[in-house]
């Protein structure tokens, strides 16, 4: 059986891990012929966390990859395609012949070759898993992942919607609203993450029939943690990262973001804490908010930002030598849960509190909505003294996390194989 798996966005390190979490469940499956459609495939080429079996690395069908250093014009022209020749005229296109339900004779000019050819080779289509499907970041859904699984479902394949953050949704074209719901009617099995999920699929009016609760992906990655140390035996660093984020309609700058963790911080040190930054994102987009917060902190040597990009598994190792964690970044949290890190969790969607409520920690948890330094210096202080106890809770719920997410990925490749 040969898969695709498509949505994997190169530069981000949360779906780094939740590839190697796919790719590695994917061969303990029987499956060795794996084909994955990555935003930047230039930035796999080392490919670092593969397992042993036939990977290849392609753009999307939307074919949004690039070289890193293209210079000035070269991002200016592809910026022009991204936003006129992509968003205005091929998504409309795909858009419209999948509400209509019949492939057009023009499709394959409209997709990246090595994606069309990579699909009709292809048994299945599994989408990595995530937060794809929404309008939070992307007015009306105009987005890379939403036409690659439109055009999945274009050349008939099994889609299979894997781990997936479902909404919200706030649509201005109807036609775009449609899209959507041929993409959840038409896939054909869902595997969501949380509960807010089913809420806004049914809302959508989308029959619930084909949807399953699973876990997050990484939860699957519980077994490469290396050491378990009691937090209250770790040296005493607090770990952090740090997100500003765009949605959909307005821009969420959170100007008094930097302020509020860098009083935190403060605290943290006052309480003999080092701080180290966690960037998740390879491309640097995080970095100038880091950087800002570091500007506002009293005693900066006190702060370190880890350089390099390790992978996965290195990462989440990393993390499991911290004595406490700050995420902000959905997957600076998960990966904070896996290693059993005591974590204060800041919630810019639903998703995050859904997560901290599945291990039972989400009284450690705050919203966007909530921050204050007040609040981060409370959490902060309840977490500092419940070091060990929070950690087991983690570590007790992880075990029993990973053991699902694998099960439910089992039968998910199971059922498609029973079709066929």
């Amino acid at each position: 059986m040969k898969a695709l798996v498509i949505n994997q966005c190169s530069t981000n390190k949360g779906d780094r891990a939740v590839l190697f979490f796919v790719l590695r469940e994917l061969a303990r499956n029987g499956i060795d012929q794996v084909t994955v459609s990555a935003s930047n495939p230039e930035y796999w080429e080392e490919k670092p966390d593969f397992p042993e079996i036939a990977v290849r690395v392609i753009p999307w069908g939307w074919d949004n990859s690039r070289k890193k250093d293209v210079g000035f014009w070269g991002k200016v022209i592809h910026r022009i395609q991204k936003v006129i020749l992509k968003r205005r005229i091929h998504f409309p296109l795909v858009r419209n012949a999948l509400i209509a339900g019949k492939r057009p004779w023009y499709l394959r000019f409209l997709i990246n070759r090595q994606f069309v050819k990579a699909l009709r080779e292809a048994d299945i289509v599994i989408s990595t898993g995530g937060h794809h499907i929404t309008t939070m970041f992307v007015p009306d859904a105009a987005t890379p992942q939403i036409f690659d699984m439109a055009v999945a479902l274009l050349y008939e394949k099994p889609l299979l919607l894997w781990s997936q953050s479902i909404g919200p949704f706030e649509f201005k074209s109807q036609k775009s609203k449609l899209m959507v719901q041929k993409i959840l009617s038409g896939a054909s099995q869902i595997f969501i993450r949380d509960e807010a999920s089913a809420e806004q699929i049914n809302e959508m009016q989308v029959s619930l029939e084909h949807v399953s609760k699973t876990r997050e992906s990484v939860f699957g990655l519980c077994d490469i943690v290396k050491s378990r140390t009691k937090p209250s035996n770790r040296p005493p660093v607090m770990g952090i990262s740090v997100y500003v984020h765009t949605r959909a309609g307005r821009l969420e700058e959170h100007n008094n973001h930097p302020r509020y963790f860098a009083s935190l911080i403060d605290h943290a040190i006052e309480a003999g804490y080092k701080v180290r930054f966690f960037p998740m994102e390879l491309q640097g987009t995080d970095r100038h908010c880091i950087e800002a917060v570091i500007h506002s902190v009293n005693k900066k040597e006190n702060c370190e930002i880890v350089e390099g990009f390790p992978g996965t598994s290195d990462h989440i190792n990393a993390i499991a030598k911290c004595r406490i964690f700050i995420g902000h970044k959905t997957h600076s949290q998960i990966f904070s849960l896996v290693a059993a890190t005591p974590l204060l969790a800041i919630a810019y969607h639903k998703k995050t509190e859904d997560f901290m409520a599945q291990y039972g920690l989400e009284k450690y948890c705050i919203t966007d909505e909530q921050i204050s330094t007040e609040k981060l210096i409370e959490l902060f202080d309840k977490i500092n003294n419940n070091l060990d106890f929070i950690s087991q809770k983690e570590e007790e719920a992880g075990s029993q996390m990973c053991k699902q997410v694998r099960e439910d990925f089992a039968k998910m490749i199971e059922q498609v194989r029973n079709v066929k």
